[in-house]
This record gives C-alpha cells, sequence and structure tokens, in this order.
C-alpha cells in the first residue's frame, strides 16, 4: 500500500466496513470527499488525515505517509467503534448585536497582547457546537473563520428576522459575487445586502434591504469595512 488512499480503504475495512458510503455516513463526512479521498482521486489535507487518523486510532504519519507498522485490524475496530459518529467543532457567539436598520456595536472587550500591552478582542458571550463535516463540507467554511452574532431590527425581513442569529465567514469579504454581509458601515455593525457596481471608479458598493420599507444607499469601497459574509441563520418559527 504505497499511496494514502490505499491505507484508509484498509482501514475502513479494518473497521468493519464494507461498503465506503456506510463509513461516510457514520462519521460524518461528506460521501464524495471520502470517497475521492479514498480512490485517490483528491489529495488527503492535513485536518482531514487527522481526523481519519483519530477515528481508526493510527498515526498521522502512516496514514499520509506510510511510516512505522501497519495497525492492527483488531485495535482499528475497537477504535473507530468507540468514536462519536460527529466530531463537533465549537463557534463562538460574539456580542455584537448587528443592527439590519441603524446599527449597534459591541463593548470593547481587551485582552493581553503578548508584549506588555493590551489588543481588542472578540467578546464571546457563548458558543454553537455543530458538526465539523457540515461546517467544512456544506458550509464550507473553516471553523476558526466563523462567528455567530445576533441581529436586530427589520430591514433584512423576511429574509432575516430580528433576534436571529447568524453565521459569519470572516473569510469571505468580497462582495462578488453579492450576498447578504456582515459590515461595519461607519457607524455601526449592520447585516445588509451588498452589490458591487461594475466599472465604478472609485469601486462603489450599493447597501441594500430586503425590506421595501428601508433605503438603499451606497458606499465606496473604502468606506465600507466587510467583516463576512452571512453563510447561515438560526429560525424562529
Amino acid at each position: 500500500m504505497s499511496e494514502p488512499g490505499e491505507r484508509l480503504r484498509d482501514l475502513r475495512i479494518k473497521a468493519g466496513y464494507d461498503n465506503a458510503v456506510d463509513f461516510a455516513r457514520r462519521y460524518g463526512i461528506n460521501e464524495f470527499t471520502y470517497r475521492a479521498h479514498e480512490g485517490g482521486v483528491r489529495g488527503i489535507k492535513a485536518d482531514m488525515a487527522r481526523r481519519y487518523a483519530r477515528i481508526f486510532g493510527v498515526p498521522t504519519e502512516w496514514l499520509l505517509y506510510g511510516e512505522g507498522d501497519a495497525p492492527d485490524a483488531e485495535a482499528v475496530k475497537r477504535t473507530a467503534a468507540s468514536r462519536p459518529c460527529q466530531e463537533a467543532t465549537a463557534i463562538p457567539e460574539i456580542d455584537i448585536r448587528a443592527g439590519m436598520g441603524g446599527g449597534g456595536e459591541a463593548p470593547p472587550h481587551y485582552v493581553p497582547d503578548g508584549n506588555g500591552g493590551m489588543a481588542v478582542a472578540d467578546d464571546v458571550c457563548g458558543e454553537w457546537t455543530l458538526p465539523d463535516y457540515y461546517l467544512r463540507s456544506e458550509l464550507r467554511v473553516a471553523p476558526s473563520e466563523a462567528r455567530i452574532i445576533e441581529v436586530q431590527g427589520d430591514s433584512m425581513a423576511p429574509t432575516i428576522a430580528s433576534g436571529e442569529r447568524v453565521m459569519v465567514n470572516m473569510d469571505d469579504t468580497k462582495p462578488s459575487p453579492g450576498g447578504v454581509f456582515c459590515i461595519w458601515d461607519g457607524i455601526g455593525i449592520v447585516v445588509k445586502r451588498l452589490e458591487y457596481v461594475p466599472y465604478s471608479d472609485p469601486p462603489i458598493i450599493k447597501i441594500k434591504s430586503d425590506n421595501p420599507a428601508h433605503d438603499d444607499y451606497e458606499r465606496t469601497a473604502d468606506e465600507v469595512k466587510i467583516v463576512g459574509r452571512i453563510i447561515w441563520a438560526a429560525r424562529r418559527l
């Protein structure tokens, strides 16, 4: 077994799963991603290699490079059976009540910066635990780049209602393609629909509301601080 995909397949079989899809579903892994890893169509990145290694109880180095002795079949089966079905990740909720009308702002929270001074940090007021595979495969966000905030106001109704929580992907800060974003508009933190005006010079961004009772407005790209794209919402029924 000279390739990581071959070793991954061997581990799956030792764990008692004859079918790749059954294994992927059992541990909350996207089945197409898993089959691509096992078939060698897609390389296994370090974070997924560590996850597979935890499931089977083997060294990551063996899975990726074949270093060391092959794992014992019974040990692999026992370890895999003891693992939870899905690994979960805690996403911090930040104490910023994002205004969907007039704006909101969180009080500053300071922590030591390691150099004898203080730095502003996220003011975490809670955590939401979600399946890791759902974040990475479905929402396509690195957990370290995700934050959850509460929104207030009715300017984005009916898309987002006041009091609902949304998830912000802080790694996605370009309003092309357009969508719903969390931004600092110069007055406060707001959740709005952004649309880049093509060929504008300087670049202009339309800041729009889904509620027709609220007016749209424009800002230059330099005037708008985009925190991140909204990719998920917790809705009350």
